[in-house]
């Protein structure tokens, strides 16, 4: 439909002041309507514009965390655990590390119950080991990718036979 016919339809069917009129109202709409409607638009997208998200807080930035699970001793039966860990004392337990933005507690329930979980945990997970995470916690996001990695390479230079840590 081209935009003579639209003005004269419009024209046609409502009588309007002016031809501009009828292309900003439409023929639908009454002018009361149009400005309401335009006032309503104008105060809606002038509160978008001016809302600003509030400053982020410090706490909610570091609230991502680094955990170590005890595995069972089972998991030592596989070979690509045994890879990773030329240097494993036998004596000291086997571990799962990782990374988290949740409570540590709730993360590990969800591995235990298969929700987005390492298969190592879910199958051989005893317990959380917060005596050699606990004092790292809280962090911010970048720093809780770094303190995973050099974690599961500490706890493996120590003798611990490490999974996860990626």
């Amino acid at each position: 439909m081209d935009a003579r016919w639209f003005h004269v339809r419009a024209s046609s069917r409502h009588k309007f002041t002016s031809v501009e009129h009828s292309v900003v109202v439409g023929y639908h709409t009454s002018l009361a309507q149009t400005r309401r409607r335009s006032e309503r638009t104008r105060a809606f997208v002038t509160c978008q514009l001016k809302r600003k998200k509030p400053a982020r807080q410090k706490e909610e930035d570091f609230h991502h965390n680094v955990y170590v699970v005890l595995l069972k001793d089972a998991v030592t039966k596989h070979p690509s655990i045994l890879r990773l860990n030329p240097k494993r004392d036998p004596l000291k337990p086997c571990v799962y590390v990782g990374m988290t933005g949740i409570p540590v507690d709730h993360r590990f329930e969800n591995h235990r119950n298969g929700y987005k979980s390492a298969w190592v945990v879910r199958k051989y997970g005893v317990r959380l080991m917060p005596e050699l995470y606990e004092h790292l916690n809280p962090m911010p996001f970048q720093a809780a990718v770094q303190m995973e990695l050099e974690l599961a390479e500490d706890l493996r230079d120590a003798g611990y036979t490490v999974t996860g840590g990626h």
